[in-house]
């Protein structure tokens, strides 16, 4: 003896049986036809979760959705025709290559609007410096980092660093003066603004480098005959002069010296220099 076989789905009605039909049993027999639709719809009513406030037209809707192959009205999805009754391709979703590139990240190769940075065009489809080959920048830390080279005098290459020999040449060395040229050797100097006719730092040549120097430091001594009472500036008197109450009889042999010390006026040290602070100088490439 076995179990009916239950389908999960509705039946529109229940078979009665008729005086005419014949006794028949097993799988398909007619009496087994009405237990098996009850079954049929108990097993539906299971499967959807139906309460008993379900109606036949609920069921009849689900029984449609069950066995339709297409939907009563089309409807669009992604601007698309769709009925249900086959597959649809989206632009731009459902199959690589069917995207609109001109606005995607994955494959577009420039910017469709121009930006800036700093000041220079840039819509991607090339690198950009935004700081010009040729500035010179102080940093904090012993190396140079990406994208600058120490300004320490080095021969580089002309080729390697095209763009910086665009910016400055043989200005500060032509290298071998084939292959290569000469950053400028900005260590241990002050940079100074180029004059440029301002004529304050006239008759320089861009690029040139100054020795040091100091401004004048002017003083005097005065006295009569050989004896030095008066000294002002850096000129003092050194401890060997004679008495000022000599006679003056006696003045007439007497030496009188005096000595010269620019540190009792200013700092002093074994170079000219303002305060300071020791940081890398490169030039960028």
């Amino acid at each position: 003896m076995a179990n009916l076989k239950e389908t999960s789905f509705w039946e529109e009605g229940i078979y009665q049986w008729e005086t005419s039909d014949p006794v028949l049993g097993g799988e398909n027999g007619i009496d087994n036809v009405p237990t098996r639709q009850l079954a049929n719809r108990t097993k539906w009513l299971k499967d959807n979760k139906l309460d008993k406030s379900a109606t036949a037209a609920n069921a009849e809707l689900a029984k449609r959705a069950h066995t339709a192959d297409r939907l009563s009205d089309a409807r669009k999805v992604g601007g698309v025709e769709f009925d249900g009754s086959a597959d649809i391709d989206l632009p731009g979703v459902n199959k690589r290559g069917n995207q609109d590139t001109s606005g995607n990240a994955e494959t577009a190769s420039r910017l469709k609007t121009v930006r800036t940075i700093n000041g220079v065009p840039f819509d991607g489809s090339t690198d950009i410096n935004a700081t010009p080959a040729g500035a010179v920048q102080y940093f904090a830390m012993t190396s140079a980092p990406v994208g600058w080279l120490k300004a320490n005098g080095a021969a580089v290459s002309r080729t390697l660093y095209a763009n910086l020999f665009a910016s400055i040449g043989t200005r500060f060395g032509a290298g071998d003066g084939k292959t290569t040229f000469n950053l400028p050797d900005l260590r241990g100097y002050f940079l100074r603004a180029w004059d440029d006719g301002k004529n304050i730092d006239s008759g320089r040549i861009f690029g040139s480098e100054q020795g040091d120097a100091i401004r004048n430091i002017k003083g005097y001594c005065s006295g009569g005959q050989v004896y030095f009472d008066n000294f002002t500036g850096p000129f003092f008197d050194n401890g060997t002069r004679d008495a000022v109450d000599a006679k003056a009889s006696d003045k007439i042999n007497m030496t009188d010296d005096f000595g010269f010390d620019a540190s009792r006026v200013v700092p002093t040290a074994n170079e000219n220099r303002p305060r300071n602070i020791a940081l890398l100088a490169c030039i960028k490439i």
